[in-house]
């Protein structure tokens, strides 16, 4: 049983850190993509 507790706790603490770097990866990558290619006014979402 320890075991099977030691690897769930092993994976949390790897897979959480890394879903929050890949979501700030496409926060940057979303930042990033705005500022080279700003929307203009005349394309405003309705």
């Amino acid at each position: 049983m320890d075991g099977a507790v030691l690897k769930s706790v092993t994976m949390m603490a790897i897979a959480l850190p890394t879903m929050f770097i890949v979501i700030g990866v496409f926060m940057l990558a979303t930042t990033l993509l705005h500022k080279a290619f700003p929307a203009s006014d005349d394309e405003e979402e309705e």
